[in-house]
């Protein structure tokens, strides 16, 4: 990154930090949520070996780290964020899970994790949600994350939707947003927050290709219902979404339609998020 808008991004981060759990408060994200956690237990967990060790290349606030050593007691991670003021968080996560020596945590710019990192090796690698949207050079970092993986790991990547990007700037009268998303790939959900690279499905499995790291899954979530402007805030819900989340059968009807849905590669496209699962081909057997 350069350095103003590294600045630019530590300064977005500090404002959120204190608040940025309480996305779990929100039905959509919720939902959101779900559906990622269903992906990664679909087509990612299973292929986890015993006693892998994590990165979690963005982490924040420890979110999906934590989760991911509850839910592997044989696991260790490291988190590696930018914002000092995110890993806080992280850090008291970590303190009340008991983790000890199963997780480090680490602040720097991604564009230095092959020194930040030493002689670490991960078996899998995840960055979710806005994380490399806000990275200088995408094809960087990912050939970076591709250096530290083990052979045959695993790269699980969360991130905004191009296209997403345009309808949701036209639907809330961001006409000049959308124009950006669409004609310059860069943009944003609301004027507070750095612009950041904006992805569509093929240039993201052209981009891994590049790195080394062909492409196992991809696909988006949801595809069914989409975020209004008060779920890009820390707290709130959009009037649409409050009217299609009802009650709790509501919600749950329309989680099993996303969860039918989820997985199939035509609705890359379609997601709100991008859900894209990398894999770093195994060593190739020594010919005697």
């Amino acid at each position: 990154m350069t350095l103003s808008h590294t600045t630019e991004v530590i300064e977005y981060f500090r404002r959120k930090a204190d608040g940025y759990d309480r996305v779990d408060e929100q039905v959509y994200w919720r939902l959101s949520d779900e559906l990622l956690w269903e992906a990664m237990s679909r087509y990612v967990i299973p292929h986890i070996p015993d006693k892998a060790v994590l990165l979690d290349a963005g982490g924040g606030t420890g979110r999906w780290t934590d989760r991911m050593l509850r839910h592997r007691p044989d696991m260790s991670a490291l988190l590696f964020d930018l914002s000092e003021h995110m890993t806080r968080h992280a850090e008291a996560k970590a303190e009340r899970g008991g983790y000890g020596e199963r997780l480090s945590i680490v602040n720097g710019d991604l564009a230095d994790l092959v020194e930040k990192a030493g002689d670490r090796k991960f078996d899998i690698a995840i960055s979710f949600h806005n994380v490399l949207g806000f990275v200088r050079d995408v094809r960087s970092v990912l050939q970076q994350i591709a250096a530290v993986l083990n052979p045959g790991g695993q790269l699980v990547l969360v991130l905004p939707n191009r296209y997403h990007a345009v309808f949701f700037n036209l639907l809330t009268g961001s006409v000049s947003e959308a124009e950006s998303a669409a004609f310059d790939r860069r943009g944003r959900f609301t004027s507070d927050m750095p612009a950041m690279h904006l992805f569509t499905p093929a240039e993201l499995v052209g981009a891994l290709n590049e790195s080394g790291l062909p492409v196992a899954i991809s696909t988006g979530f949801p595809v069914a219902v989409y975020p209004g402007f008060q779920e890009t805030q820390i707290a709130g819900t959009s009037g649409l979404v409050s009217d299609v989340f009802a009650d709790q059968s509501a919600y749950d009807r329309i989680k099993a339609i996303e969860f039918r849905l989820l997985g199939e590669p035509g609705l890359a496209e379609r997601g709100n998020n991008l859900f894209v699962v990398a894999r770093k081909p195994p060593e190739s057997p020594a010919r005697s």
